[in-house]
């Protein structure tokens, strides 16, 4: 068998278990962790708990890692019970002896592949930047630059990055090992983020599509995107790794409208399986 059928013939195993003895050599990581705990406090939930995980038909595809992890993302799905079709994603990790297990079930949005395989420090992204929304400057300290299909957006954050949001992206990506010891500020609601958005066509060429914000300071939050001039960008770089980016300017009137003055150099997260 190859490593992909492994992989397969492991899910099919799984997606017929039917008691915890049957689960428990298939799973490691989160998922032990959490059948172990149902089974020394309720064992008899397990065979309903798996009975409402199980597919009655997935499309399935491998998505790699390295060499001791990777992820089987199910799409086209159709489960057993209820009515939840949206795609699903299992963590599988090789041990030593070159067995898969099942280590954490996930959803496939969230996972951010460049978590896995790329080394970051808060200072990668602590850069300075402005932006001005009906009349009120916000004085933003640090950026994100997250990549979901054709587009890059860049949101910008009035605090400083730190090690415990790295720590946050890591755990909501399932990467191994990944614990928070401090409060991170993505815990909680962000009232107001800057954003810019950057279209990216098939021929990988980088152009600014909107500039905008989300504010959630009020009763009702606001969430608005603002087409800009291409006159309003000085540069624009970019590798698939890392984006370049200065832009300002306005839109509007000064005491209703936008202003942004951007210079940032960013590490680009590819978000999605």
């Amino acid at each position: 068998m190859t490593a992909q059928d492994m992989r397969l013939t492991l899910f099919e195993t799984y997606n017929s278990a039917r008691t915890y003895d049957d689960v428990k050599p298939l799973v490691s990581g989160t998922l032990a962790q959490q059948y172990a705990a149902v089974a020394s406090r309720d064992a008899p939930l397990i065979p309903d708990i798996l009975a409402q995980q199980q597919l009655a038909s997935y499309r399935p595809r491998v998505v790699e890692i390295d060499g001791r992890n990777s992820f089987l993302v199910l799409e086209n799905v159709r489960p057993k019970r209820g009515g939840d079709t949206s795609a699903q994603a299992y963590l599988l990790v090789k041990d030593g002896a070159g067995r898969w297990t099942l280590a954490n079930r996930m959803i496939p949005y969230s996972v951010i592949k460049s978590l896995w395989t790329r080394q970051f420090s808060p200072s990668d992204f602590n850069q300075p930047a402005s932006c001005v929304i009906d009349g009120h400057e916000f004085s933003t300290q640090s950026a994100l630059a997250v990549r979901r299909g054709p587009s890059i957006e860049i949101r910008l954050y009035p605090f400083e990055f730190t090690q415990a949001d790295l720590d946050y992206w890591r755990q909501v990506s399932g990467v191994p090992g990944a614990v928070m010891v401090a409060a991170s500020h993505f815990d909680g609601r962000i009232p107001t983020v800057c954003r810019v958005v950057v279209s990216i066509n098939a021929a990988g060429r980088a152009s600014l599509q909107n500039v905008g914000f989300d504010d959630q300071t009020g009763s009702l939050a606001r969430s608005t995107l603002w087409q800009p001039s291409p006159a309003t960008v000085s540069r624009l770089l970019f590798d698939h790794e890392v984006i370049e980016l200065e832009t300002a300017g306005a839109l509007g009137a000064d005491q209703t409208g936008f202003r942004w003055k951007v210079t940032v150099k960013l590490p680009v997260w590819q978000q999605g399986l």
